[in-house]
């Protein structure tokens, strides 16, 4: 089916992030659920029809999670596989128990009440009422609050949980405003619901409760150190390889995510100059930092640069998927290299996309 893709933003005069919702909290929510964007969301979503969502992290294209044939249209407009599980996103903590098997634990509510609404998804044991393909096939499902408030609207006033992954073609890199949704979705969606550039630019973390001990099983927005000061608990980050007959236990952590089309290189500085050797004839997009000293002006291959701060990781995470997108655009670039980071704090999640992104395996 053919969708005439639109875009519609809330009559909210001013910005909508996660400072605001902490401001304003259920103030902004009832303004919000009056507004005739978010109205409109709603009654697709309760129509069974899916419609792509801004969340602060990247955007998501939502579904009834609950409603089988509607989470089809996810998997059927993002190209997906259906061994990749969904994200559970609520608006509020009372819709977890409708989710889950057990009582919350003591290590997810010490979690709940400090992250939530935020990015960080929480891996429970499911209970019977949500369908196989919301979670392929396991007996676990991933949750979590986002801290938009223009989701957060949309799941009050619908009362659905949702189902929302990237809105982008799978593989490619997430979405972190509506103009990079329509690019991948036009025709395949009904509505993109504009709620602005992304604050994160990278998705939540992912952390499985499930078992007898925590593990993260994908870096993101809230970092592992922050966890372990929490926790009180050393937290690690899952390295388990999955095989093709296996469904994943959390989002990208089994197919090639986040990936340009063009070919995506990472180097150190240390080796800058040999990555530009073998490039040199190839015309190249290069995103560096600032520290690394470049004369770029005298290398003629490099059509396009971009330079971030080692000291502010956060800020590579926030531009990554734009600057790839941008660059898989520019019909000068042949290649994209980009210089790695220290994988601390929030830097681990960034380099996580980039190998990613970076592997053609």
């Amino acid at each position: 089916m053919e969708y005439q893709t639109k875009i519609l933003k809330a009559e909210y005069n001013g910005e909508l992030n996660s400072s605001i919702l902490k401001e304003r909290g259920m103030d902004l929510l009832q303004e919000l659920k009056k507004d005739p964007a978010v109205i409109k969301a709603a009654e697709l979503l309760e129509k069974g029809e899916t419609t792509a969502l801004p969340t602060e992290t990247v955007y998501g294209l939502a579904a009834d999670a609950m409603n089988t044939e509607a989470v089809k249209k996810i998997f059927t407009a993002k190209g997906r596989p259906q061994d990749n599980p969904l994200i559970v996103h609520i608006g509020e903590e009372k819709q977890l128990t409708s989710l889950i098997r057990d009582e919350i634990s003591l290590k997810a509510q010490l979690l709940i009440d400090r992250f939530w609404p935020g990015p960080l998804t929480i891996i429970f044991k499911k209970n019977r009422l949500v369908p196989d393909i919301t979670s392929a096939g396991l007996d676990t499902v991933a949750v979590r609050m986002p801290a938009h408030p223009l989701i957060l609207a949309v799941i009050q006033l619908s009362g659905l949980v949702l189902a929302a992954p990237s809105a982008n073609t799978s593989g490619y890199p997430s979405p972190t405003n509506a103009e990079h949704v329509y690019s991948d979705l036009k025709g395949k969606i009904p509505l993109i619901l504009d709620g602005g550039s992304s604050e994160l630019g990278v998705e939540s973390t992912v952390i499985d409760l499930s078992g007898d001990k925590a593990l993260v099983l994908r870096p993101g927005g809230i970092t592992r150190e922050k966890i372990s000061e929490l926790l009180e608990e050393e937290i690690a980050l899952s390295s388990k390889k999955i095989d093709k007959k296996t469904s994943a236990p959390a989002p990208g952590m089994k197919y090639r995510h986040y990936a340009p089309e063009k070919k995506l290189y990472l180097f150190s500085p240390d080796n800058l100059n040999n990555i530009l050797e073998q490039a040199e004839d190839k015309n190249i997009a290069l995103i560096i930092s600032k520290e690394t000293k470049l004369k770029v002006e005298n290398i003629k291959n490099i059509k396009a640069v971009e330079i971030f701060s080692r000291k502010n990781p956060a800020e590579l995470g926030r531009k990554l998927y734009a600057l790839l997108r941008k660059f898989d655009r520019n019909q000068e670039v042949e290649e994209i290299y980009i210089e790695e980071i220290k994988d601390k704090g929030i830097g681990e999640a960034v380099m996580n996309r980039i190998y990613k992104a970076c592997d053609r395996s």
